[in-house]
């Protein structure tokens, strides 16, 4: 099968490389592996200086790689984030066809279709409850698998080594060129670390749900009317000591995963995507979990892109989407994708190292809406009508909000959020998009994915 056209920008990048010591030709990139961390924000990560070292083996592929520092996802919730992740489309295109289906909308061709009908062969492996090709009590309408030639559910709610299992035998029968969708539920709750990765939680002795690494209970108190807790400090820094430990369970997992790669001579073959759906909150912002915020605990996400021909070890300091993924691939492998209408920009610019400006970061979950710039954060609540901003260069957990009436980044950054809810269509009728988002909420709730 004939390889991809490389557009001329990759080309210019293989180029200044040193000659090949060989004569023989090098391969050009034609697979496509993109991993999906459930829950991981990138705080946590020591990719982003978390004091923890969570993610040693993370820190060595970004020598290999190109990091974004401000990647945002589209929603603090799996769905709809990785409907618009996968899609290049913002959640409210999700959330207008109202609740009863958590898939992708047969109008909006995914990232796997659109491979497909570029003669790739298309397989995922999902540990997800909601990302499914077949119902499910979380997804009863599933929608996730259409697109994919191989859609791999064998490792509901398994740990990663399970993820690496299929995905390893599935590479060696698949034929190239393809694209491989891994979606890993490490760190999502409960954390549960195997004993042999427990590096960061000591002895507890509390309450068992905390000792079992049990968020819910904290949050029925909080949303649903549950019985009062007294807990203390003392028991979320345990949830979160757990947590971390299975940030470092994945981070060995994905090394080994890795390793199989380059063992069998795909790796450099491939451009290799790694990023979250969102975050987790620890009472940051009075929540636990997550599905209803969009501040950077849920919404700032880790990622890097590891490709033939891109610059290694480059830190990317503008704010950059989800979205952004599928045209950058599209791009990346010079296929064309106007027709697919994608919202996303292509992040191949910033890729070869060109600065840009005027690059913005929506995310959208219930009744927030926000917008990020890469150094500020300004997050709208639609019901309450008020604005907070966060300076999130030295306040990352958002804990110091800057509103006021004369902020210099108040007009600007408000006219960037109302110019998006006009472009994506919920400002003529903003509180029937409020009410959308809304009613998927509670279609989660009444599936049992949150309290």
């Amino acid at each position: 099968m004939a390889l991809p056209a490389i557009p001329a920008l990759v080309l210019g990048l293989l180029a200044c490389r040193e000659p090949a010591k060989t004569e023989a030709e090098p391969a050009l990139p034609q697979n496509v592996i993109f991993v999906l961390v459930d829950t991981l924000r990138a705080d946590h990560t020591t990719l982003h200086d978390y004091p923890r070292p969570t993610t040693p083996f993370l820190e060595q592929l970004a020598t290999e790689s190109v990091v974004f520092e401000h990647a945002r996802s589209q929603a603090g919730c799996t769905y709809p984030s990785v409907n618009s992740m996968l899609t290049s489309r913002y959640p409210f295109d999700f959330y207008r066809r109202g609740p009863g289906t958590m898939g992708i909308p047969e109008e909006y061709p995914s990232i796997a279709e659109i491979l497909k009908d570029h003669g790739y062969s298309t397989a995922a492996v999902s540990a997800s409850p909601i990302v499914r090709n077949t119902p499910n009590e979380h997804n009863p309408s599933a929608g996730f698998g259409r697109g994919f030639d191989v859609f791999d559910e064998s490792c509901l709610w398994k740990p990663a080594e399970c993820v690496n299992k299929r995905a390893e035998e599935i590479i060696q029968t698949i034929e190239e060129p393809f694209f491989l969708y891994l979606h890993y539920m490490d760190p999502h709750d409960s954390y549960q670390p195997p004993t042999s990765h427990r590096r960061f939680s000591g002895p507890y002795d509390g309450f068992d749900f905390i000792a079992a690494g049990n968020p819910n209970p904290i949050g029925e108190m909080l949303y649903d009317d549950g019985p009062v807790i007294d807990f203390d400090d003392a028991d979320i820094q345990h949830l979160v000591d757990l947590y971390d430990d299975e940030i470092f369970y994945f981070d060995d997992m994905l090394g080994e995963f890795v390793g199989f790669l380059r063992g069998i001579d795909v790796l450099d073959d491939s451009m290799f995507i790694l990023t979250a759906d969102h975050g987790e909150e620890f009472l940051e912002h009075g929540q636990v979990k997550h599905c209803r915020g969009v501040w950077n605990t849920l919404t700032h996400v880790p990622m890097l892109i590891r490709a033939p021909g891109v610059a290694p070890r480059l830190r990317i300091d503008t704010a950059v989407q989800a979205l952004d993924l599928v045209p950058t691939i599209l791009d990346y492998l010079g296929f064309d994708g106007s027709r697919a209408d994608l919202k996303g920009r292509s992040l191949l610019p910033l890729l070869s190292g060109t600065t840009a400006d005027g690059r913005y970061a929506f995310s959208d979950q219930v009744k927030y809406r926000s917008v990020d710039d890469g150094r500020f954060h300004y997050i709208l609540d639609g019901l309450e009508d008020t604005i907070s901003l966060y300076d999130i260069r030295i306040d990352e957990l958002e804990q110091i909000d800057l509103y006021s009436d004369d902020h210099p980044e108040v007009e600007s950054l408000g006219f960037e959020l109302d110019a998006w809810l006009d472009v994506t269509g919920q400002l003529a009728y903003f509180d029937a998009a409020l009410a959308a988002a809304k009613a998927q909420q509670d279609q989660l709730k009444a599936l049992g994915y949150i309290e």
